[in-house]
């Protein structure tokens, strides 16, 4: 996944893009106490944008299925949809990596439980007596090959930010954004 990753003479531009989103996130995952490279899951899921939607149905930043939004308290009607909020969605997913790590141990099997789902994967290691998955071993069997995949995704991205001179790629260095926040319009202003 880093020579995919680096083969894309975009990789910075799209950094640069996603930064205001990026440090965001982070903060939210910051102040949950998570880690940091939790806030790196939009990249693979969405590329960093929050309109982005899936033909199966996923929609969002975080490629949230209307179920599991519903689940994490993200409000889903007919005229409003929070997967598509910055701000709605990543509480979600906050909350929603928070349960990961009540449920399940070790950075892989959470990230692993967040791409095919935690009753899923639950069950698989369940069936197979493991108490953690193996992205390496392919554990949990029968899940999906991208479900492996994933947690290399995420592996390389991280790489790719904390060392990018040893990948020979440029960061957006001096790139300048102003930081977003949250702005609370009050019921007025929300759906019903």
């Amino acid at each position: 996944w880093l020579k995919t990753y680096t083969r894309h003479k975009d990789f910075s531009a799209h950094l640069a893009n996603a930064l205001p989103l990026l440090d965001y996130v982070s903060r939210e995952f910051e102040q949950a106490k998570l880690p940091s490279e939790y806030a790196l899951v939009p990249f693979i899921e969405s590329h960093y944008n929050p309109a982005a939607r899936s033909k199966n149905g996923p929609g969002g930043l975080w490629q949230m299925i209307t179920s599991t939004a519903v689940h994490l308290g993200i409000k889903v009607n007919a005229h409003y949809d929070g997967r598509y909020s910055p701000v709605d969605s990543t509480q979600g997913a906050t909350k929603y990596f928070t349960e990961l790590n009540k449920t399940f141990s070790g950075w892989q099997t959470i990230l692993m439980a967040y791409n095919t789902g935690s009753s899923r994967l639950r069950s698989a290691m369940k069936k197979q007596g493991l108490k953690t998955a193996s992205i390496n071993k392919k554990l949990p069997t029968g899940l999906d090959a991208h479900t492996y995949a994933y947690v290399h995704k995420i592996q390389a991205i991280a790489c790719l930010i904390a060392e990018p001179e040893r990948y020979n790629i440029l960061l957006p260095n001096g790139v300048e954004f102003t930081p977003l926040i949250t702005i609370e319009l009050g019921n007025k202003y929300k759906s019903r």
